[in-house]
C-alpha cells in the first residue's frame, strides 16, 4: 500500500510538470506575438497575413506592399491636415488641460489626454489546427487626432479584420471604416462617426532626448483599457525588426503589452512623440517597449488621409527570399508582378539579386535601404545571377500602389 501511494505520487508530481510545462509554453507564445494582438497566440501561423518578426519570419511581399488589406474610403471627408503641436502643447484641445503648454502633473496629464485614446477591438478569420474555419478576436489601442473621429493606430492592429469596433471614453461601442492602412510604416487611420471629439497633437520627436519622460495611455491585453504608464526614453533610432520590416523607433522603459499597440507615447505636455508599437517579451526581458517616432507617424497619417496610401514610395515589382547557397547568404527574387517594373526590365524568379546601384545585396534589408533612397521613375542598376551566367538590368521603378489603377 505504502509503494502504489509512492507511485500515485509520482505520477501526480510528473502530471503537474506536464501541466506546468504547457502553461509555460502557452505563456511564452503569447508573448511573442507582440503587442498588438490578443486572443489564442498558438494559432497565430493559421491566420492570413504575415508572422510576427519576433518569430523570425520573413515579410510575406515586401516590395510590393501587398500585405495592404483595409478599404479605402469612398471619398476623404474635409481635412486641413494632421494636429501638429504649437506654444499651446498637445493638449491645446481638450478643454480639461489648463495652463496648455507647461509640463503636466501626471494626473492632469491623464485626464487630459485620456479622452481623446480609445480601445480597438477586431475580429479575424482565420482556420485552426484542425483545418476548421474560427474567429478570433485581437485588440489594440488608438487616438484621436481630429474633432470629426479621425484615428490613428498601427496597421497590425487591424490587420486583415472583418470588422473593427473602437470603445470610447465616454463608455460607447462604435464601429469604425479603414480610411488607409501602410503596412511599411505600421501606421493606419481609422473613422468613427463622432463631432466634437478631444482629440491629441503630434509633437517634434526629433526634439527628444534620452532621459526624457514620457507616458503610455491603452489598452493593455486587449481588456485593460484606459491604462496609463509612465517611464523614459530609453534611446533614439533604435533599428527594430518587426514583420519582417526594420524601422528606427523610439526606445522607452514605460511599460507596454499586448494591446497597447497603436496609442500614444506622450511626452509631459501632452503631445504625442510616438505610436507604442512592439515590445520585446522574451525571457527575463523587461522595460523594452518601442514607439514610432511622431514625425513619421504624422506624415504617413496625413497621406492616409488623403490619398488612403502613401504616396511617392518607389518599388521594384518583386517578392524576394533571404536563402543560403555554397557561396553563403543571397537574395533570390521569390515572385515577379506581372507588369512591374521588374518583370518589364526582365528580371525572373529565381534570379539572385548580386547588387542594386553598385550596392552589394545579400539581406532584404540592404535592397530596402537602396529603395528608400529613390523615387517612382528612378532608374535603378541591378545585377542578378541567373544560372551560371551574370546579368545588369536597368529597372524603371514604379509607385507603390494599394490596388491596380
Amino acid at each position: 500500500m505504502h509503494r502504489r501511494s509512492h507511485t500515485l505520487n509520482e505520477r501526480g508530481m510528473e502530471l503537474k510538470k506536464k501541466v506546468l510545462f504547457l502553461a509555460a509554453l502557452i505563456c511564452v507564445c503569447a508573448l511573442m506575438v507582440g503587442s498588438g494582438y490578443a486572443g489564442v497566440a498558438i494559432y497565430r501561423a493559421h491566420f492570413p497575413g504575415c508572422a510576427s518578426a519576433i518569430e523570425g519570419h520573413q515579410p510575406c511581399s515586401p516590395f510590393d506592399f501587398a500585405s495592404y488589406t483595409g478599404e479605402l474610403s469612398e471619398a476623404a471627408p474635409p481635412y486641413s491636415g494632421m494636429p501638429r503641436s504649437g506654444a499651446s502643447g498637445g493638449l491645446g484641445h481638450i478643454s480639461s488641460a489648463p495652463q496648455k503648454g507647461r509640463e503636466l502633473p501626471l494626473p492632469e496629464l491623464f485626464e487630459g489626454a485620456d479622452p481623446a485614446v480609445v480601445a480597438i477591438s477586431t475580429e479575424v478569420s482565420g482556420w485552426n489546427i484542425f483545418g476548421q474555419q474560427i474567429s478570433r478576436p485581437a485588440a489594440g489601442s488608438g487616438f484621436f487626432v481630429s474633432p470629426d473621429g479621425y484615428i490613428v493606430t498601427n496597421a497590425h492592429v487591424i490587420e486583415n479584420a472583418s470588422t473593427i469596433t473602437v470603445l470610447l471614453h465616454d463608455g460607447s461601442v462604435k464601429p469604425a471604416e479603414v480610411i488607409g492602412r501602410d503596412p511599411e510604416s505600421d501606421i493606419a487611420v481609422i473613422k468613427v462617426d463622432v463631432t466634437g471629439w478631444a482629440y491629441l497633437a503630434f509633437g517634434d520627436s526629433d526634439a527628444v532626448r534620452v532621459g526624457d519622460k514620457v507616458a503610455a495611455i491603452g489598452n493593455p491585453l486587449g481588456e485593460l483599457a484606459n491604462s496609463m504608464t509612465v517611464g523614459h526614453i530609453s534611446a533614439l533610432n533604435r533599428n527594430i525588426t518587426v514583420d519582417g520590416v526594420t524601422r528606427a523607433k523610439l526606445q522607452t522603459d514605460a511599460a507596454v503589452n499586448r494591446g497597447n499597440s497603436g496609442g500614444p507615447l506622450i511626452n509631459m505636455r501632452g503631445e504625442v512623440v510616438g505610436v507604442v508599437s512592439a515590445k520585446s517579451a522574451g525571457s527575463g526581458v523587461e522595460g523594452l517597449g518601442f514607439a514610432i517616432p511622431s514625425n513619421q507617424a504624422m506624415r504617413v497619417a496625413d497621406q492616409l488621409v488623403q490619398y488612403g496610401y502613401v504616396r511617392g514610395r518607389a518599388i521594384l515589382g518583386i517578392s524576394v527570399n533571404e536563402v543560403f547557397q555554397a557561396d553563403g547568404r543571397v537574395l533570390q527574387v521569390a515572385a515577379v508582378s506581372g507588369g512591374g517594373a521588374a518583370e518589364r526590365a526582365g528580371i525572373n524568379a529565381g534570379d539572385v539579386i548580386l547588387s542594386a546601384n553598385g550596392a552589394a545585396i545579400s539581406t532584404f534589408d540592404g535592397l530596402r535601404a537602396v529603395l528608400d533612397g529613390l523615387a517612382p521613375g528612378d532608374v535603378l542598376e541591378v545585377r542578378v545571377r541567373r544560372g551560371y551566367d551574370e546579368m545588369v538590368f536597368s529597372v524603371t521603378l514604379d509607385e507603390y500602389k494599394p490596388h491596380p489603377v
